[in-house]
């Protein structure tokens, strides 16, 4: 039996551009392991087609790409997809990895009470930084591959079996490993980057059960 992992991918505005495109890594990880993968990309990131999809194939790692708040998670054109409240249930058995800024500030704590097995994002804005002259490339940007690759790490790390806070760890060490290399850059450009990474890195949480792991 295939192990099943959602992602959503609105593409919309230049921030989702980025998460949209820098999420074919994460889906190219998945290649040639026993994953059955739910991609709702673009306008097929809305509420009716995520709760239907949850409901029929009960993924057990879902990774949520778009904007968000303290008690909701959107997807295409800013369509509120989970909100507290209202149907934080569906994630109940799930692990969830959600790249939308604020979004465990409440939702996460509250999904948790209601049943998902591991929350793992943001209590404030992820904040990313990107070259206006690779905005055609996003994934040739190594600006906001400072941002990127240490939140595709998380959930990669999720999608080969390890531990959720394996995979926090992961993350936290990456954000690091780019905080010290721009410490020991001579462009004030990249050390401006800095306080930005150590924002990003400081309020990302790791909720409910830290040993959770994405398997049959």
């Amino acid at each position: 039996m295939s192990k099943v992992f959602l992602i959503t991918r609105p593409k919309y505005d230049i921030t989702t551009h980025y998460l949209f495109y820098w999420s074919d890594k994460v889906l190219k990880s998945t290649a040639k392991k026993n994953i059955q993968v739910l991609d709702l990309q673009k306008k097929r990131a809305n509420k009716k087609e995520l709760v239907s999809i949850i409901k029929k194939k009960q993924p057990l790692l879902c990774f949520f790409n778009g904007h968000g708040g303290p008690d909701f998670i959107t997807g295409h054109s800013n369509e509120i997809l989970i909100k507290f409240g209202e149907n934080e249930k569906i994630l109940k058995s799930k692990i969830v990895y959600a790249l939308s800024c604020q979004s465990a500030k409440r939702l996460g704590l509250e999904s948790i009470k209601k049943g998902t097995i591991a929350y793992i994002g943001y209590k404030e804005d992820f904040v990313f930084v990107f070259d206006q002259e690779k905005v055609f490339n996003p994934v040739k940007d190594a600006t906001a591959k400072l941002f990127l690759e240490p939140s595709n790490q998380l959930i990669i790390s999720l999608i080969k079996g390890h531990t959720a806070d394996f995979a926090y760890k992961k993350s936290q060490n990456l954000f690091r490993e780019n905080i010290q290399k721009l410490l020991t850059s001579e462009s004030s450009v990249d050390s401006s980057y800095i306080s930005y990474l150590w924002w990003d890195m400081r309020h990302q949480v790791c909720l409910g059960d830290k040993n959770a792991v994405f398997n049959d």
